[in-house]
């Protein structure tokens, strides 16, 4: 497992797409039923292994600002 350092904010917000997207830990303990972004960023990275082109181009699409949005 490999841990990457975010900002609280962003692990925030990251849980909360998480929760909104069903991706929670399903795991018996502490955890059960909390958001995980993890989860999230695996399947993201699986799609990316079936689609890199699709993948890529539907979050250019989302994260690469338009000209004059600020």
């Amino acid at each position: 497992m490999w841990t990457a350092r975010i900002e609280k904010g962003t692990l925030t917000a990251l849980q909360e797409l998480a929760a909104s997207l069903g991706f929670v830990a399903t795991a018996p303990g502490l955890y059960q039923g909390a958001p995980a972004p993890a989860d999230l960023l695996d399947a993201l990275a699986a799609a990316y292994r079936r689609d890199p082109d699709g993948t890529y181009r539907a979050l250019q699409a989302l994260l690469v600002p338009v000209k004059g949005d600020h």
